[in-house]
């Protein structure tokens, strides 16, 4: 089955974007764990806006680095029948693409641009097109933001250009404020990247960094190989509930095929898993 992977041209700092029409695969049936994974995160990023707007007891103001084709918000519009207007105050979309301002196919826009859909309306949406390589300052005022989120989108840029524009998100947060990132978990030596990837962090090399300016949450692995997984679960002496016990695994593979099961299974093993989920807060 050919990829829905879609390249993009490579930046003046040699870093390499990656659109992947997750719309596309659903049709395809193209179940693959890293476009499961992506829906997943999406999912859950949703759940966490809610969250977050029940806590605060009011609408909250998002932003998200790499948003290519919304599909938080689209998630958020579709699959969840709260009002919108209570869950998100305004929503701030930067990417590198001049394509993501452009609606999909389904979507209803007057002018076939997103700011224009119907549904966009309801999040008082702004896109704004910047190579945060090039540009690190996001076009927000200080602590005006409570929720920020990046997905699979460090590993395309060169390590040294993804600690100031995460410095700048630090800076339009609010004291509290969440952040999510995801991006693939490497062993960090960089050998046998796919083409588009610059660099993939390392899980204690990542953990520092995000670490050294939020506090840290939780991490959890979003899909993983299947071997390494059974090898770290056979080495596991924590505590039982940190960890699958052989019946639940067992049950988990007569729920779920392979591609599914490598996502699910992963969640207690971020160290060994291909890719991880970082939340964190912004400390008051």
């Amino acid at each position: 089955m050919a990829s829905i992977r879609k390249k993009l041209e490579v930046n003046v700092n040699n870093s390499k974007n990656t659109r992947m029409d997750i719309a596309s695969g659903n049709m395809l049936g193209n179940w693959r764990p890293d476009e499961i994974t992506h829906m997943t995160r999406y999912d859950k990023i949703s759940s966490l806006c809610i969250e977050e707007a029940n806590k605060f007891n009011r609408p909250i103001d998002v932003l998200e680095a790499g948003c290519g084709e919304i599909w938080v918000l689209r998630n958020l519009y579709k699959a969840y029948t709260v009002k919108k207007s209570d869950i998100i105050h305004s929503y701030r979309g930067v990417d590198i693409d001049p394509a993501c301002l452009q609606e999909k196919q389904g979507y209803s826009s007057p002018t076939g641009l997103v700011e224009d859909s119907t549904w966009f309306a309801n999040f008082n949406g702004k896109i704004d097109i910047q190579d945060l390589t090039i540009n690190p300052v996001f076009d927000l005022p200080d602590e005006s933001i409570d929720f920020f989120w990046t997905t699979e989108v460090i590993e395309h840029m060169n390590r040294e250009f993804i600690a100031p524009w995460l410095e700048d998100a630090n800076r339009v947060l609010r004291p509290g404020g969440l952040i999510y990132v995801s991006t693939p978990n490497h062993d960090g030596s960089n050998d046998k990247l796919p083409e588009d990837h610059i660099y993939e962090w390392g899980f204690e090399e990542l953990k520092e960094e995000l670490s050294s300016r939020w506090e840290l949450q939780s991490v959890v692995g979003t899909f993983c190989q299947m071997p390494k997984l059974k090898k770290a679960m056979a080495k596991d002496n924590r505590d039982s509930e940190w960890k699958w016990h052989p019946d639940q695994f067992k049950l988990l593979q007569e729920r779920y095929g392979k591609q599914f099961l490598r996502v699910v299974a992963a969640t207690f093993y971020p160290e060994v898993s291909n890719n991880c989920a970082w939340i964190l807060r912004k400390p008051k």
